[in-house]
């Protein structure tokens, strides 16, 4: 049960008369304002560490799996942009080479309609 103030200021008074007022003020500062049932305990600490490390390592647990989630999704993207590249790689090779493939032929029909063609003409 808590300590009211009036209960706090009636022992105050009863420890002046027998004590004196300057050592009554010295115990009384020692006394918690609100009373001992509101003071933390070791136990008390001890579980709060206890909850605390949990509750850590179930963070630390979500964290890695949310990595874990994270990398696998990267690399299957990383897969994907690989798989796209080497599509648009291949379809500009096959540009490439219709284009070269046209400026040869025409070429060659240029050289053989010059040559054929009669001479002094």
């Amino acid at each position: 049960m808590a300590t009211t103030q009036a209960q706090r200021a009636s022992l105050f008074n009863t420890l002046a008369e027998l004590m004196g007022t300057e050592d009554a003020e010295t115990l009384m500062e020692q006394l918690p304002p609100s009373g001992w049932d509101n003071i933390a305990t070791k136990d008390d600490l001890k579980v709060l560490a206890a909850t605390f490390t949990a509750a850590l390592a179930e963070t630390r647990v979500a964290f890695t799996d949310a990595l874990s989630e994270t990398n696998a999704a990267m690399q299957a993207g990383f897969a994907q942009a690989a798989v796209e590249r080497a599509g648009l790689v291949k379809s500009q090779a096959r540009n490439l080479y219709v284009t070269v493939s046209t400026i040869v032929l025409a070429s060659i029909s240029i050289w053989i309609a010059l040559l054929a063609a009669p001479a002094g003409g």
